[in-house]
């Protein structure tokens, strides 16, 4: 019901773009374009569907990408209001176009493309050089088609996140939890034809079975409960605060390390580390990622835990970094998923959710994040994850 919900909403979002625009588009991550969807408007001078397999700015075969636009694509950042001359053909006069566009990531984090919209400025333009249209008011009009576009974009890529999160969350259901419901199945229907039908009285290995039995509904119960958890924590509507980052990464330093005093890690939190967004949302960010850090390097003999940020283009990006286990970056897409582990619960304990869960935080935020990793007992081994916000 939910995902109908959303995808409805999707389509009015589109719908609702598309008569805001002169055309809004998709690409793949060729930034080739795969979907195009065209004005209730009449559109004399081009056929936007020949954009198919194109890229946005190509309105006339060998046309280039305006430098913001390259930019952006380079660093795979938004767009917006980049500005589009088309030369004339056919005898048609020469257009001036406003290009916008926002990135779009799947639910793993894997780029996937670019979801962006064309304005036709021409006779917007061609008002003000002749003066019909006050200079106030053109800025202003400027100013509010860049606001709602934005906005637009930015909702559109937050739905397609929101659906590509929907469908993992439908595998894991499908997928999770039917293993402890196997277990459940298989040891019930050995019990029953063991000691119900032929009366035996019950044994040790009867008794195994049914804890077999108990211990799976209690990891299914545990699942859902965690998957309930996740979905109220991440849907709670976000108290945009500014956020000392650095004062809460080191309140869970001292939580860590008094939670076991024997392990002499060294800890290395930058100062001054601040942002925007919800406090409570952030500190279970923090977390997870520095509780990961702690857990993974627990065997690593002078174990190093850094907090830390970085300017990457003028996009501050934050990072925690630890020199434990690592993992085999073959793996991961599979990262962010629910319920995804690389390590057996022998090895490290954890319910595969805290990475699940900090990706929806992030991306509440505006910003994404990703791994890198080197496994044990490779020379320089540990992981590092990254993430923005509001980007």
């Amino acid at each position: 019901m939910r995902q109908r919900s959303i995808r409805r909403e999707l389509q009015a979002l589109r719908l609702s773009l598309g008569a805001a625009a002169t055309w809004s588009w998709r690409s793949d991550a060729e930034c080739r374009v795969i979907e195009v969807e065209a004005s209730h408007r009449d559109i004399d001078w081009f056929d936007s569907r020949t954009l198919l397999g194109r890229r946005p700015w190509e309105i006339r075969p060998g046309m280039e990408a305006p430098r913001g636009v390259t930019t952006a694509l380079a660093a795979r950042a938004p767009f917006f209001d980049i500005r589009l001359d088309v030369p004339g053909a056919g005898g048609e006069p020469s257009r001036v176009l406003s290009l916008s566009g926002a990135p779009v990531f799947s639910g793993t984090g894997r780029f996937r493309g670019y979801a962006g919209a064309a304005h036709d400025l021409t006779a917007l333009m061609a008002a003000s050089s002749h003066g019909t249209v006050p200079a106030g008011d053109l800025a202003e009009l400027r100013r509010e088609l860049d606001s709602h576009e934005r906005q637009l974009a930015e909702r559109s890529a937050e739905l397609d996140h929101t659906l590509r999160e929907l469908d993992s969350f439908s595998y894991s259901v499908s997928h999770d939890l039917r293993a402890p419901l196997r277990v459940v199945d298989g040891f019930a229907t050995i019990v029953l034809e063991d000691y119900g039908d032929r009366g035996k009285p019950l044994d040790d290995l009867g008794r195994d079975h049914l804890r077999r039995i108990v211990a799976a509904s209690q990891r299914m119960n545990s699942m859902i409960d965690t998957l309930l958890s996740l979905s109220r924590m991440t849907s709670k509507e976000l108290a945009r605060e500014r956020v000392d980052l650095t004062q809460i990464a080191r309140e869970l330093v001292d939580d860590l390390r008094a939670q076991d005093q024997t392990r002499a890690t060294a800890f290395v939190i930058a100062p001054n580390l601040k942002a925007d967004g919800d406090s409570t949302l952030l500190r279970l960010v923090l977390q997870n990622l520095i509780g990961n850090a702690w857990k993974f390097s627990a065997r690593t003999p002078q174990a190093r835990i850094e907090f830390a940020a970085r300017d990457e283009g003028g996009v501050l990006t934050y990072y925690v970094r630890d020199n434990g286990a690592g993992f085999d970056m073959r793996f991961a897409e599979k990262l962010f998923g629910l319920f995804q582990r690389f390590h057996s619960a022998n090895e490290f304990a954890g319910t595969g959710v805290g990475l699940a869960t900090v990706q929806k935080i992030v991306r509440r935020h505006g910003g994404r994040i990703w791994a890198e990793a080197i496994p044990a007992p490779n020379e320089g081994h540990g992981a590092t994850f990254y993430f923005t916000l509001w980007e």
